[in-house]
């Protein structure tokens, strides 16, 4: 999880560190998206279990980047926006919480899962809902991602 330190400690000069958290912020929340599209794609598929793991992983690798640059956005942006256009704010805000939210909502899932590794049909339905409060939340890390974009084009 990046630090305080590694925020302001980059080689180069950051003439804009809180675009740029929110830039890299936008494309972890892509990546991480598209990993769990594909994630899906193969599990309609029937993907065998070894490309399954392999996207799995992938898939949790993408989350976890986007919990580290969520973390890297919250601490540039405890200095204000800066120089940033007021829209850019909101937008790179709307982000960071919906990347925050989503992040949340995988580690509530994940925790469930392992609880109830062993369930019945009353443990079954807190799984669904933690796994649909999940997927809420990253369609909402969509929006966040397209809102974004509209504002601030150049982020890819």
């Amino acid at each position: 999880m990046p630090t305080k330190n590694a925020v302001s400690s980059s080689k180069r000069p950051v003439a804009h560190p809180q675009r740029d958290a929110a830039d890299s912020l936008c494309r972890a929340a892509r990546e991480s998206c598209h990993q769990h599209v594909r994630l899906n794609r193969l599990l309609m598929l029937g993907a065998d279990d070894v490309e399954f793991q392999g996207a799995t992983q992938a898939a949790t690798l993408a989350d976890r980047m986007l919990t580290d640059q969520t973390t890297r956005y919250e601490l540039a942006a405890t200095d204000g926006r800066g120089r940033e256009p007021e829209d850019w704010w909101h937008a790179a805000n709307a982000l960071w919480m919906a990347g925050r939210e989503y992040s949340r909502r995988c580690a509530a899932s994940d925790a469930a899962g392992a609880r109830f590794k062993r369930h019945g049909a009353e443990q079954l339905g807190e799984l669904t809902l933690d796994y649909e409060l999940e997927m809420s939340a990253r369609m909402a890390l969509k929006h966040a991602c397209a809102a974004y974009d509209a504002v601030r084009p150049d982020a890819v």
